[in-house]
């Protein structure tokens, strides 16, 4: 007879959005082997081997599944002892429902072409928007940092002190935080462009990305080192790093509210996780795209993330050449960048400015593409 329990956090959720167990089980029954799995509903099993599953080694505690890679359907969740059958508490059905699909961004623009002259590019890769709405490319095969209206016309260059450059930042003052990534180190300059400090000499190993949190933080994915470190931009100081989960480390943004968005590519073939949220203090809140193929929304070798006011996500997927775009819930919505003038070829670093538009540095063809507004 099943004593112990098992509550869902929700009885309905959209595909991709994560759905919470709470269990509870009599202290006689605990070993490490008992787990919560997941079923298609009818329930009158389990029957056969579970659609996902996860270990609940404890008297009590929760489990989390990603909904993204169960068709739209019913479901029941059973806590199971350790050989699978014997039920440990009453099941929990919920249903995953379908997401409606959006009509992708519309392609505005692109300005750029190969070479090394001004608006010109060498395999560029992240890039940012700042409060003023100028774009900051990291030109990478050129060494510099170049910006721009978003027309395309040129307002500086900063170069002289880099190293195949790979990101870029710019904070509410105007600052301006270059991930130099072939000397293993952040640069920042000032406003109008002086030099002002390094960070990470000696202490970093191929940065990738770079984000101001709202704290002023600066954060720096430390892709060899497997961490995402962060400095005190007024004192220089290096402060704790985060951690949990990163597994090579790429793109990275901060949401606004405290937290932050960091792509990982090193799992992306497990499917365990693409993009994590983490809070303030670095713990992980959830993820988006790991868990489903990428030829129907899930991310390969990820490289950049932006997010928009809206609560949606893009994210860069260079191996296939397009942008996906997801809710920041978890839910995909759809792909872009995928033909005509927009086509992109291994896309990495990708930005939305104050109005929603979307600034994706095309890394194959040189050039930075302009996006509308999705739906």
């Amino acid at each position: 007879m099943a004593t112990g329990t098992l509550i869902g956090s929700a009885t309905s959720v959209e595909q991709g959005e994560p759905i919470t167990f709470t269990y509870t089980t009599p202290q006689s029954s605990v070993t490490p082997e008992n787990r919560v799995g997941l079923y298609p509903d009818p329930g009158n099993g389990p029957v056969g081997p579970p659609t996902r599953w996860e270990h609940t080694p404890h008297a009590n505690g929760t489990v989390s599944f990603s909904t993204g890679s169960l068709p739209p359907g019913d479901y029941v969740a059973f806590s199971l002892a350790n050989d699978g059958s014997a039920r440990l508490a009453e099941p929990a059905r919920f249903t995953v429902r379908a997401v409606a699909q959006i009509p992708p961004p519309t392609f505005l623009g692109a300005f750029g072409r190969s070479g090394r002259g001004p608006v010109q590019f060498s395999s560029p890769a992240g890039l940012t928007v700042d409060a003023r709405g100028q774009i900051w490319v990291a030109d990478t095969g050129n060494d510099r940092v170049q910006a721009f209206t978003r027309d395309g016309c040129l307002v500086r260059v900063l170069a002289g002190r880099f190293k195949a450059p790979q990101a870029v930042a710019v904070d509410r003052a105007g600052n301006v935080y270059v991930a130099d990534t072939g000397n293993n180190r952040v640069v920042q300059y000032s406003w109008w462009g002086g030099f002002s400090r390094e960070y990470g000499a000696g202490e970093l190993a191929n940065p990738r990305g770079v984000a101001i949190d709202t704290a002023g933080r600066l954060l720096v994915s430390d892709t060899g080192h497997q961490r995402v470190a962060r400095f005190d931009t007024l004192t220089g100081k290096a402060l704790t790093d985060i951690t949990e989960k990163v597994s090579s480390p790429q793109g990275i943004v901060s949401d606004g509210n405290g937290g932050v968005w960091i792509v990982h590519s090193g799992r992306s073939a497990s499917g365990k996780v693409a993009v994590v949220h983490y809070d303030a203090d670095g713990k992980v809140l959830g993820s988006i795209g790991g868990d489903r193929r990428s030829e129907s929304g899930g991310l390969a070798n990820p490289a950049g993330v932006a997010l928009n006011a809206g609560g949606d996500a893009f994210v860069t997927v260079p191996d296939h050449g397009w942008v996906a775009q997801f809710r920041t819930t978890g839910p995909y919505r759809t792909e872009f960048g995928t033909a005509g003038p927009g086509a992109l070829s291994f896309p990495l670093g990708i930005a939305v400015d104050a109005q929603g538009r979307i600034f994706v540095a095309d890394t194959g063809n040189d050039r930075v593409v302009h996006f509308g507004v999705g739906v």
